[in-house]
């Protein structure tokens, strides 16, 4: 697919639909320059089709990371395109290089976390398909030190130069705090304390106390009564220091331009790693916008399917209305129909529903997120142009109406399959009769050409025309007649009445003369009525759907109650059972306790046919015991523990793998996270709660 020119996404209509608002949205969540340089330069179509949706998988990888708050850190990253820039121009200076370093490592940084992350596999090939140039990170990091110093390493004579030149400070120190304590004895100085005038320490004199062969004058203060004097003895030492630090300078200078020929070598590398890092940044910022404003990346069609807007919303108007319910779009647009009229009366949200409407086929065609629910579809539109907002220009001696035809003759030229047409107050700056004709000529050469149109009007021949024009729908902007207030829900196949009569009696207009504006507009062929009654019909019928809706909503509730209702029943069951299942145990346990304490006194005591007849029935009873269902999923339960097996551990509320059996002891040796502890077997259960260790 060719790149789209600019006349298919052309400026002004990106602004009037809020394209520059969302991108400015988006880049105040970016957190490197290279990310907002891209997001500054998108545009729609700017990318084929094929890299929309390339985007668009890699983005919805980078939503589930925001989500799972799994993103990775791009902080500290500068704009490595800005610095070779410099680098044509100058040697760079340490903290430059270093903060290419650091960019650098923060890429080396995302390599890593594509590595780690399996189920980010666009993601990861993405990040992993930049060149690495590690020789240049290695050669700045061995140069130069985190906070800018070039290191003595770097260059051969460096680490010796240091040293002698830290000798001759010294010496100069030295020198100098000796001819301070003599100065001060003998009362010249006006402070003891050395101060610096230009690259030189020097000696507060007083200006008539110097002695002789003082040495060199810097500096007089504005009263003359002190002279900023550089003891002779030391100046010469001062030099040695200077001349040493300018060598310094010198080699490290050596070292920054050998740098900085390193990075402009690895040019084509670094201007891939910065175009990863600006993508990656990208993707993160949108996708923090999309969960901000309960988007998604939706699923993109083809130019020719439909537009399928669930609860799509205005970023602009979700940011001004932040906290305030606002009422979002649902909207089919190519699937029944080509043509929708939005009729309605002003300040109803008509124009919204067409910024709305052409901001997300924009944002789908970059391969961004839109402000939609995740079961939206956009198809990847060739174009998208506007006529939004009042086009009168004083300049240009057009009128309204001039300025409109002269942006619809635009949208006509380059009209066709797989355009999005949005005309706002179509017909309108004219007479009204003539603005409708030429309204519906326009409209059936737009749906002639293949282009789909959104068209917002007053005109009520328009109304009608969309009603026998095939592939054309009406709708509406819902009003409440009673409290004359906008409603801002856009109700698609309801033709919207101007409510003139209705408005003009609620708000007092003489009833006679209000009845006679009814009958006028009855005789002049009823489209008003028409439309009212063809409007409330299919608002009763919407009201009926709702209804329907909200019962099987209710229906659904109720039914995932019962189901709650239930799973808390089997839980008590079980509970139960695990009880029973406890007293079955410690009631055998006490009885053999028993036995084992008092049976041989109390048979010792009984005659051989008595004794005997007690034995074979404390003998019964413990068989009957045994027989006991509980009991018996009991010994199956314990004589099947194995080494290896996960068992639940009511006390604990989790299941621990078994490390080891002792069958003799009926104990058990259970893993405890790091640690390992011994249960007895009446510890254990094979009846796990519902919800098992999370309830």
């Amino acid at each position: 697919m060719a790149h789209p020119a600019p006349t298919d996404f052309p400026e002004d209509a990106l602004a009037a639909l809020g394209w520059p608002a969302a991108l400015a949205q988006m880049a105040e969540l970016s957190a490197t320059p290279s990310g907002r340089r891209l997001l500054g330069a998108l545009r729609p179509g700017a990318p084929s089709a094929e890299e929309a949706q390339a985007r668009a998988g890699r983005g919805r990888e980078a939503l589930a990371a925001v989500c799972a708050q799994e993103a990775p850190g791009l902080s500290g990253c500068v704009d490595l395109e800005a610095l070779r820039a410099l680098a044509r121009a100058r040697t760079l200076d340490p903290l430059e290089l270093t903060a290419a370093a650091e960019t650098l490592a923060r890429a080396g940084d995302l390599r890593r976390w594509a590595a780690s992350r399996a189920d980010r596999a666009l993601l990861g090939d993405w990040i992993r398909a930049a060149p690495w140039p590690q020789e240049l990170l290695d050669a700045i990091r061995t140069a130069i030190e985190p906070r800018g110093r070039v290191r003595d390493e770097a260059h051969p004579a460096l680490g010796k130069l240091r040293a002698d030149l830290a000798e001759l400070r010294d010496q100069h120190k030295r020198r100098l705090e000796q001819i301070a304590d003599d100065w001060q004895a003998r009362g010249v100085l006006r402070q003891r304390a050395p101060v610096r005038r230009g690259d030189r320490l020097v000696l507060a004199c007083k200006s008539n106390s110097l002695p002789r062969d003082y040495g060199i004058v810097h500096e007089r203060s504005h009263s003359g009564d002190t002279l900023f004097v550089e003891p002779g003895p030391v100046v010469e030492l001062a030099n040695r220091v200077e001349e040493s630090r300018l060598r310094e300078k010198r080699l490290e200078h050596e070292v920054l331009h050998r740098l900085t020929t390193d990075l402009l070598r690895a040019g084509d590398r670094l201007a891939r790693v910065d175009a990863m890092i600006a993508e990656v940044d990208l993707l993160f910022a949108a996708a923090a916008w999309a969960q901000n404003c309960g988007g998604c990346w939706p699923q993109l069609v083809a130019a020719d399917q439909a537009m399928v807007l669930v609860r799509a919303v205005h970023p602009v108007l979700f940011r001004e209305h932040a906290g305030s319910e606002i009422v979002p779009l649902d909207l089919e647009l190519g699937a029944a129909y080509d043509l929708l009229v939005v009729t309605g009366p002003n300040t109803g949200g008509k124009t919204v529903v067409l910024k709305t409407v052409g901001l997300v086929a924009c944002l789908a065609r970059a391969g961004l997120p839109v402000p939609a629910a995740a079961a939206s579809s956009v198809p990847l539109v060739a174009g998208v142009g506007a006529d939004i907002g009042d086009a009168q220009s004083l300049e240009s001696s057009l009128s309204t109406f001039s300025g409109h035809l002269q942006r619809i003759r635009a949208l006509l030229a380059t009209a066709g399959p797989g355009r999005l047409v949005l005309l706002d107050e179509l017909g309108t700056g004219t007479d009204p009769e003539e603005g409708a004709a030429l309204g519906q000529a326009l409209l059936e050469d737009f749906l002639a050409r293949g282009a789909r149109v959104i068209a917002n009007t007053h005109l009520g021949a328009l109304k009608t025309f969309s009603l026998r024009m095939p592939r054309a729908e009406n709708a509406s902007m819902e009003f409440d007649p009673v409290s004359l207030a906008p409603r801002y829900r856009l109700l698609v196949g309801v033709p919207g009445a101007s409510h003139a009569m209705d408005v003009a009696e609620r708000l007092g207009l003489d009833l006679p003369v209000v009845e006679r504006a009814r009958a006028l507009a009855a005789r002049g062929g009823g489209a008003e009525r028409i439309l009212a009654d063809v409007g409330r019909v299919r608002r009763e019928a919407e009201i009926l759907r709702t209804e329907a809706v909200q019962r099987a909503e209710e229906t659904e509730s109720r039914a995932r109650a019962m189901a709650e209702e239930e799973s808390l029943a089997r839980d008590r069951l079980l509970s139960r059972e695990r009880e029973a299942e406890r007293a079955v145990q410690e009631l055998l346990q006490s009885l053999g306790a028993r036995l084992e304490r008092e049976g041989r006194s109390l048979t010792g005591r009984l005659r051989g046919g008595e004794r005997a007849e007690l034995e074979k029935l404390l003998h019964d009873l413990q068989e009957d015991l045994q027989r006991h269902g509980l009991l018996a999923r009991w010994r199956a339960f314990v004589e099947g523990l194995r080494k290896g097996d996960s068992v639940w551990v009511p006390r604990l509320r989790e299941r621990l793998m078994i490390l080891k059996v002792d069958k003799q002891r009926e104990k058990v040796r259970l893993k405890h996270g790091a640690m390992e502890l011994e249960l007895a077997w009446r510890e254990l259960s094979w009846a796990e709660p519902a919800g098992g260790a999370g309830r």
